[in-house]
């Protein structure tokens, strides 16, 4: 029997060294087919960290053979991995984003795939170093990924830190020095070159660079002050001048102008960068009666979903008014309190009211309110998830549930006969309204004994959390494409069938 014959169950096991030994499922399995299928392609930087990358900890960062872009794309799809986009001006040409849920564990898997070897300050990223062929060629796999040798790693290493701290406006803005985690990786890569090797390295890839420069900058990386990394960061630029993707000029210009929106966004704003869904966003609904666990759901899923990606948090059941219903509704509140409105707030079932049940126009015109407020926080949540962004929603308006969220006086239309011109002119309203807010992209309804949410929820009035969940609980979901989840399971449970969920369906 050939060595090609030999059957999966018999190959020869492959060595078990950290990365192998802390790898997510998910993880290992990539790695596995992305053997089978021959894709060429190697984790690229920072393996001394490569056990933290392969446990999660850590995004991967993947170079792969361009001839092999589309299998390795095959083998992502498979596995459930969806691309996602940084914000303007962070997308760079031959490199990508991809996130896949490791269902064992919970996690998010981040490869950070390059086709193309593009480095330099991480506002721009300016260069390409035409040196894939090589990079891959030195590779060994002795550990889950192949990984470069520690010759071209490190003389790509340096190049990297002399971009990103080397020049004065990132000295300007405190980016001049080398961080902690830098130093251990260069300790890392300096205790396993070769120096003649590295030498080599350095003259046969790196010739507009040279040794002596590279040398230097060695030298400046490990214990150089300051203003000699300031010094020698000018002459690696002219250097790699032939390798930029834009003129001086114009890199300059983006850095600085980028340092000053990008820092002030998440410095003075407090908002953190996040990546949108390259193919769609999508709006994520959570449903049930008080006491089933939404908020706690939300709340989760909205956490969850945030550590990577662009989330928004909404509220479909209680939206944010707008001015002008402040304007209408706040002098209808307070003369409510004062005893001249008790029939605003009247709780009136949609599905069994007769026409003497009508508490008034002042009734109907609040609930029109609130229908215009729900449409509105439904266009933004809408508008979001459109442009790449993913809107958790606690509660939503649906047809097959009445008591929450949905149309209040629309049941005056069955009988018009029995009402004022102005009585079916808002009650027409709200229905227009209501029907232009079409159903979530994923519903989760999670259903509850009505018994069980009522020992919940003792605070509330019994009668009125009994029946939100009994409505719930009585629809018949089976024809819809709702996911209908156990409330009364543990909510880690819950949550993490809500996890899965919703990968399966961005």
């Amino acid at each position: 029997m050939t060595t090609q014959e030999i059957a999966p169950e018999t190959r020869p096991a492959r060595p078990v060294g950290p990365a192998t030994q802390a790898a997510l499922w998910l993880v290992r399995e990539l790695c596995a087919q992305l053997r089978e299928e021959g894709v060429r392609y190697c984790h690229w930087k920072s393996n001394d960290m490569l056990a933290r990358s392969a446990s999660g900890e850590n995004d991967l960062d993947l170079l792969v053979h361009r001839y092999d872009a589309q299998r390795f794309a095959e083998v992502m799809a498979r596995l459930g991995f969806r691309r996602a986009l940084a914000p303007g001006g962070r997308e760079h040409p031959g490199v990508s984003h991809h996130y896949a849920l490791d269902t064992a564990s919970g996690r998010f898997v981040h490869i950070h795939a390059h086709v193309l070897l593009v480095l330099g300050d991480d506002t721009t990223k300016n260069f390409r170093l035409p040196i894939e062929e090589p990079y891959l060629a030195s590779c060994d796999d002795r550990d889950l990924f192949p990984v470069p040798a520690p010759e071209i790693e490190l003389a790509v290493f340096v190049l990297r830190m002399m971009l990103k701290h080397g020049t004065w406006d990132a000295v300007a803005v405190g980016k001049g020095a080398i961080g902690a985690n830098e130093r251990r990786e260069l300790d890392w890569l300096l205790e396993r070159a070769d120096p003649r090797t590295l030498e080599a390295v350095v003259t046969e890839h790196l010739p507009s660079v040279g040794t002596a420069l590279w040398s230097d900058c060695l030298r400046a990386v490990q214990d150089g002050s300051t203003l000699r990394r300031l010094v020698l960061g000018r002459r690696v630029l002219r250097a790699l001048r032939a390798h930029a993707r834009r003129a001086w000029w114009h890199d300059l210009t983006l850095r600085v102008l980028r340092r000053g929106t990008w820092g002030s966004r998440r410095y003075l704003l407090r908002r953190p960068t996040r990546k949108r869904l390259d193919r769609a966003g999508a709006t994520i609904a959570v449903v049930g009666g008080d006491g089933s666990g939404k908020s706690t759901a939300v709340e989760g899923t909205s956490a969850w979903l945030g550590g990577p990606l662009a989330v928004r948090r909404s509220h479909l059941g209680k939206p944010p008014p707008s001015l002008l219903t402040l304007a209408v509704k706040g002098p209808m509140y307070l003369a409510r309190r004062a005893g001249l409105l008790p029939s605003a707030y009247a709780s009136i079932d949609p599905r069994t009211a007769r026409p003497e049940d009508f508490p008034g126009n002042a009734w109907a015109l609040w609930h029109l309110f609130t229908a215009r407020d729900r449409l509105r926080e439904y266009r933004r949540a809408r508008r979001f998830a459109d442009n790449g962004g993913v809107v958790v929603s606690d509660r939503w308006p649906l047809r097959q549930i009445s008591l929450m969220d949905g149309p209040r006086t629309t049941w005056v239309l069955r009988t018009p006969e029995r009402f004022s011109r102005t009585t079916l002119r808002l009650a027409r309203a709200e229905a227009r309204i209501y029907g232009q807010i079409a159903p979530p992209d994923v519903l989760f309804v999670l259903r509850i004994d009505p018994e069980v949410a009522v020992a919940r929820r003792s605070d509330e009035e019994s009668g009125y959390v009994r029946a939100r969940n009994a409505e719930v609980r009585g629809v018949d979901w089976a024809g819809s494409s709702a996911t209908v989840v156990d409330a009364t399971s543990p909510p880690e449970v819950v949550l993490d069938v809500i996890r899965r969920a919703v990968w399966e369906r961005l």
